[in-house]
């Protein structure tokens, strides 16, 4: 019987160690750029979801404000000619008009046959408290549908808009302040008359509502509303609201991302200076 020498032996148990720890380490170097690709496309994801949500959400508000003429945009049919118009009845102050951003339906966006009122919860009611529908404006089809009301043929991202009366004193420079003395703005040109004065603030909200992480039939009825629940205020940004509770609030709890623009729009009466101050 031949007998091999020890050393050799040694060497074969050597060796298997090596092969184990080269297995070890590139086992490592492998979990580890799984990880770093996996962060990274988190990363570029959540990034093309926070530039997607932006733009869909600034799109209500430009349509607003660069695409629709004064007259439709204050027209008692518009949404913001209804909340305008409805100031007149003290009562009706600090309501929200609801409505979805709906750019395929057949009415035009800011329609007021596609509007529901709200009413905030009062300043001394629990944060959490929802808001009510307006007994008299009873329409429920300002709700956007978070399984069909996209916004676009990706079928990613539905839009609701919230329109408000801002009630306060207009701080803004008397008109024709900062005209030079001696100088006749009206020359040449016709001036419009029976403009509407009012301030309003536009609250839209871009959700995408296929990251929820419960039903969305449950999220739509607790967080927006439906035909026969109401969720909470979309705007809280008046006095006495800002600890409230909101639909983006909401959404949020349930893991879907939300993106809210908030711009107010000034309507003021055209004023020219056809003399010098005194």
């Amino acid at each position: 019987m031949k007998v091999q020498p020890t050393f050799q032996r040694q060497q074969r148990g050597a060796t298997l160690i090596v092969v184990l720890i080269m297995l070890l380490v590139i086992t490592i170097v492998g979990v580890l750029a799984i990880r770093v690709a996996m962060t990274s496309l988190n990363i570029a994801t959540n990034s093309q979801i926070g530039q997607l949500l932006l733009q869909t959400s600034d799109t209500p508000t430009n349509i607003l404000l660069n695409r629709s003429s004064y007259k439709n945009l204050t027209s008692v049919m518009s949404v913001v000619g209804k909340a305008i118009s409805d100031q007149k009845d003290p009562l009706a102050r600090g309501r929200e008009y609801v409505f979805c951003y709906k750019p395929t339906a057949a009415l035009q966006v800011n329609s007021v046959l596609d509007m529901t009122v709200l009413i905030p919860p009062t300043a001394i009611a629990a944060d959490d408290t929802k808001a009510t529908v307006d007994t008299t404006e009873t329409n429920r089809s300002g709700f956007c549908d978070l399984e069909q009301d996209f916004g676009s043929a990706r079928e990613a991202v539905v839009t609701q808009v919230a329109i408000k009366y801002i009630v306060g004193p207009n701080t803004d420079a008397a008109p024709g302040s900062d005209l030079d003395r001696g100088t006749d703005a009206s020359g040449g040109s016709n001036v419009q008359q029976g403009k509407v004065d009012g301030r309003v603030r536009v609250t839209a909200t871009a959700i995408l509502p296929n990251y929820s992480s419960a039903d969305l039939a449950d999220v739509q009825r607790e967080c927006i509303g439906n035909g026969s629940a109401v969720g909470y205020i979309n705007d809280n940004a008046d006095a006495g609201l800002r600890t409230k509770k909101t639909m983006a609030d909401c959404l949020t709890e349930y893991g879907i991302p939300v993106n809210t623009q908030i711009q107010e729009i000034d309507l003021k009466t055209r004023f020219v200076q056809v003399s010098a101050p005194t």
